[in-house]
Order: C-alpha cells, then sequence, then structure tokens
C-alpha cells in the first residue's frame, strides 16, 4: 500500500510539473501577440537598390525574400542599374502604390532626398542600408532608420589587420573612395586613427579612382605604380572591387605583396585561398544578415513600434589562414558559418511576434 500511495503520488508530481511547463509555454505564446497593424494584413514592401548586380548585392536581394516570404510579405525588387533618377522614381512609384514600407539601398542621398521626404511625410517608414538623410523628427516621426555594416569598426579591423602583420611599419598603397558613405566612414578611421597613431605606417599612394566599374581600373592603376615602385609592402583596399583588381595586378607581377580589404563575395574567397599569401584578410558582413534586418525593421516600423535612428551591423574579420587550404575545400559566402560564429543568420529585431506571424501562415498554408 505504501509502495503504491508512493507511486501515485510520483504520478502526480510529474502530472502537475508538465502542467506548470504547460502553462509557463501558453503563457509565453500568449505573451507574442500579433500587434493590431500587422494581423490579417497583406503587406507590401519595395526594395530599391541602386545595383543589384554582384555576389554580395544578389546575397542582399537572396535575403530579403527569403525574410519576407517568412511572413507573407510582397516584396517587390528595384535594380536601379546605377541609375539614381531612376531610384528617386522608383521611391515615388512605391509611395504612388501605398507600400507599407521602402527599403533602400545605397544610392546619393542629396538625389535620392526629395523623393524620401515625400514617403515620409505620406507616413512610409523609410529603411536606408549604406546610406542615410538629414531629415528632421518632424517629418520621419521615427519611420526613418538608417542601417550599415558598422563600417568604422570594418575599417578598424581591416586596418588593424595590415598594422599588425607589418609589424607597425611599412609602405603602403592606399585605396580612398570619396563621397561615398560607407567608404567615407572607413576612410575616417584610417585617418584619424591608424596613421596618428602608428606613424611607421607611410602610404606612398592613394588610389580613388570612384564607383564606376573600378576594378579594371584599380589593376590597372596599381601595374604602373609597381612598375615605377619597387618598396611597396602592402596594399589596402577599402571595397572589395578596388581589391579584386589590386589583387588582378600583384598576381601579374608575380609579387608577393599582401592586401587587406573590406568586403567579401565567392570570388574574393576564391582568390584568397588561390592566393593566401596575398589577400591576407578582409572586414565583411554577411549581406544576407542586411535583408534580414531590413524586413524585420519594416515590419516594425508598420507595427508603430519604437525604432533606432540608426543601427549597426556586426562584421566580422575573415583571415586567409583561418581558412582550409583550396585542395580541402573550395570555401563560399554560404560555408563562412562553418569558420565564423553569427555569419548567414542574426536574430536581431526578430520579436516574438514575428515567430507566431510565421506559425500561423505556416497553420493556414497548412489547413489549405
Amino acid at each position: 500500500m505504501r509502495r503504491l500511495t508512493s507511486g501515485l503520488f510520483s504520478i502526480m508530481l510529474v502530472i502537475l510539473l508538465v502542467s506548470c511547463f504547460t502553462f509557463a509555454t501558453s503563457a509565453k505564446d500568449g505573451d507574442a501577440k500579433i500587434p493590431k497593424a500587422i494581423q490579417g494584413k497583406a503587406i507590401r514592401m519595395a526594395l530599391i537598390k541602386e545595383w543589384g548586380t554582384g555576389t554580395h548585392m544578389i546575397t542582399h536581394i537572396n535575403g530579403a525574400r527569403a525574410e519576407a516570404k517568412r511572413y507573407g510579405i510582397d516584396l517587390s525588387v528595384v535594380d536601379a542599374n546605377n541609375n539614381l533618377a531612376k531610384m528617386s522614381e522608383a521611391i515615388d512609384n512605391a509611395v504612388t502604390n501605398k507600400m507599407d514600407a521602402i527599403l533602400i539601398s545605397h544610392g546619393k542621398a542629396d538625389a535620392l532626398q526629395d523623393a524620401v521626404v515625400r514617403a515620409l511625410k505620406a507616413g512610409i517608414p523609410i529603411i536606408v542600408f549604406d546610406n542615410d538623410f538629414d531629415v528632421s523628427y518632424e517629418i520621419h516621426r521615427g519611420k526613418l532608420i538608417s542601417l550599415d555594416q558598422y563600417d568604422l569598426m570594418m575599417g578598424l579591423l581591416s586596418q588593424m589587420s595590415l598594422v599588425q602583420e607589418l609589424d607597425g611599419e611599412g609602405n603602403v598603397v592606399y585605396n580612398r573612395v570619396a563621397n561615398c558613405p560607407p567608404t567615407d566612414k572607413r576612410h575616417r578611421i584610417w585617418e584619424g586613427g591608424i596613421l596618428p597613431t602608428y606613424p611607421g605606417i607611410k602610404v606612398v599612394n592613394t588610389i580613388d579612382l570612384g564607383t564606376d566599374n573600378p576594378m579594371p581600373k584599380a589593376q590597372t592603376a596599381l601595374e604602373t605604380l609597381l612598375t615605377t615602385k619597387s618598396n611597396i609592402d602592402a596594399v589596402y583596399a577599402v571595397w572589395d572591387e578596388y581589391a579584386k583588381g589590386f589583387y588582378n595586378a600583384i598576381v601579374a607581377s608575380g609579387k608577393k605583396i599582401p592586401l587587406y580589404s573590406v568586403d567579401i563575395s565567392d570570388q574574393d574567397l576564391a582568390m584568397m585561398q588561390e592566393h593566401p599569401e596575398i589577400w591576407r584578410s578582409s572586414a565583411a558582413v554577411d549581406s544576407t544578415i542586411v535583408g534580414q534586418v531590413q524586413i524585420r525593421l519594416g515590419l516594425k516600423a508598420i507595427a508603430g513600434e519604437k525604432l533606432p535612428r540608426y543601427y549597426s551591423l556586426k562584421p566580422v574579420l575573415i583571415r586567409a589562414d583561418d581558412l582550409p587550404p583550396k585542395k580541402q575545400k573550395r570555401v563560399t559566402m554560404a560555408d563562412l558559418g562553418d569558420y565564423y560564429e553569427g555569419w548567414g543568420y542574426t536574430t536581431d529585431f526578430l520579436d516574438d511576434w514575428m515567430l507566431a506571424l510565421e506559425q500561423s501562415l505556416k497553420s493556414k498554408g497548412n489547413k489549405k
């Protein structure tokens, strides 16, 4: 009888614990209420890009599309093909078509300013990547968010990689792309932090050839320098489109000059693995994450939640020495999560109610 009583007590205790756990789980699910502004709404967003070619940009688009699909968002993508007038027109079209949020990638602030103001005055949130707009709070009302790859930190990571491997002394060919918001930020670290702190680092030449098709121009410029200067200890690229041109020039010269850069692509990784003694490192943010965060911030804006005016994503320093030999494995951007924590996915701005929204859409799909 004593054993029976003890057994019943144990069973009741298990039932009680399970009930408590179920209640706690239900309470948590109950807290994840989908905001009224989102419930049952057919959400539409526009992603307007200055250009949409290259691994980085395609990965950004795919990241945004995949995240939009999770929440049943109708996402239209406009590739302006480096035409700023087309970008401005696309923003105005998004206003006319009453999009719920507008996501912008790059562009020039002065060319897009008027269209952005018109969108904000129409009450449409703007989530802009790698750009910013000077708009007063009276106009944007907390619905303008500027997102970047933490360009200040990417500049620091990549430039310190150069400093450390040169032991603080060396002649450097430096890449400067002026009047472009992300590269301007990276340059501020070099000019205001690196050079004053490490006087042994000497800039022997600065290459700035703008943003239009820079890779072949960078290659030609460095090839010329390599035939006239013999005292180059390192090359720094503030943007990987320049880095690829510099890499080709160094390889063609037969020299082993180390190269340091910002941003990454599948092509960059192939070059890095082909000649790890040349392309030493590059600081980067996975552009998949950019797309994910833009969509989530757009959702939060539509829901009427408080948003940050500025937000920087966490960069990673990708080092040639961290990657396997090319004979062992050819690494792509999709593989970098195996080598660096946080690559490929982030929980930034992923709220419980978004997961509830995703689950509700799956439930509806299963019932059909």
